[in-house]
């Protein structure tokens, strides 16, 4: 059955207000707090004013990058110039247009990310710029480049090009690369952790069990591959506990990361994508109709 544009527009600003929102996942803003620049209510404004770019993406009535460009610069006509949800776009809104096709929800968005062209890698340049996210150093065609964009159209390099060429350190990238392959991994172990544990519980237990199996590449981009490895370590090491106690854990782990500066928010962007895939699947918060 095709999901309506309106309906795939609110399961993908309720995939960022549930992952926002729930706590403790260490080292990132939620509704337990803020940091110092980027607050709670930074991350609601960005995902509500998203909002009829992600009702245009199920339509189909624009270019992925574009869709991309347009979300990130929603946040502006309510005063925020923080970055805070650029990962989490890049990834919902080629979700959005496959949801909005009506199809096998993995074929619909392999198809969508090899439709990608030029023109939506040049935007997307255009969209780091308006979002200044953080990323990792390269030495070609990086997206700090301000000629960078001039090259990928004179070498005819696509947005899905673009994402193959950084899969390698950027989890966002990775998952452009691989169809989402995580992601719906991610979105099943969602289901199973929110049948047991209930929404937040289950959000914050696939967060952690994300990061202790693959290392955070925003926290490798700031502090290097080996930060990223221990960061995951530690979380690993409170998993296998009763589910109570590693709810304990990760309060005392959330504190550490933030007085430490570390902030695994590629792991949160995954998480965001995820309760996406699940949220139109119907495995969590199942429709009654």
């Amino acid at each position: 059955m095709k999901t309506s544009p309106d309906r795939v527009a609110q399961a993908a600003v309720l995939a960022m207000l549930i992952e926002l929102s729930s706590t403790p996942k260490p080292g990132n803003v939620d509704r337990g707090h803020d940091f110092e620049e980027i607050k709670f209510h930074h991350f609601l404004i960005s995902a509500v004013s998203a909002y009829p770019i992600f009702r245009d993406a199920a339509m189909g009535s624009e270019p992925t990058g574009a869709l991309i460009r347009r979300a990130v610069s929603s946040w502006r006509g309510w005063g925020l110039s923080q970055n805070t949800h650029f990962g989490t776009v890049t990834l919902l809104v080629p979700l959005a247009v496959a949801a909005g096709r009506g199809g096998d929800l993995k074929v619909e968005v392999a198809g969508v990310l090899e439709e990608t062209t030029v023109e939506d890698a040049v935007e997307f340049y255009a969209s780091f710029a308006i979002a200044g996210a953080r990323v990792a150093e390269v030495e070609a065609l990086s997206l700090k480049d301000p000629h960078a964009a001039d090259c990928v159209r004179s070498e005819g390099r696509t947005l899905l090009d673009l994402m193959r060429l950084s899969s390698g350190h950027d989890l966002v990238a990775r998952e452009w690369s691989t169809g989402f392959k995580r992601s719906f991994e991610l979105a099943e172990t969602l289901a199973r952790r929110v049948y047991d544990l209930g929404l937040n519980d289950g959000v914050v237990m696939t967060y952690l069990e994300a990061l202790a199996h693959v290392p955070d590449s925003l926290v490798a981009s700031k502090f290097g591959p080996k930060s990223a490895e221990e960061a995951s370590r530690r979380a690993g090491s409170i998993l296998g506990f009763e589910a109570g106690e590693t709810l304990r854990l990760a309060g005392e782990l959330d504190r550490e990361f933030v007085e430490e500066d570390i902030n695994p928010g590629s792991t949160a962007d995954l998480i965001g994508a995820a309760l996406f895939i699940a949220l139109v699947g119907g495995s969590i918060l199942r429709s009654e109709e």
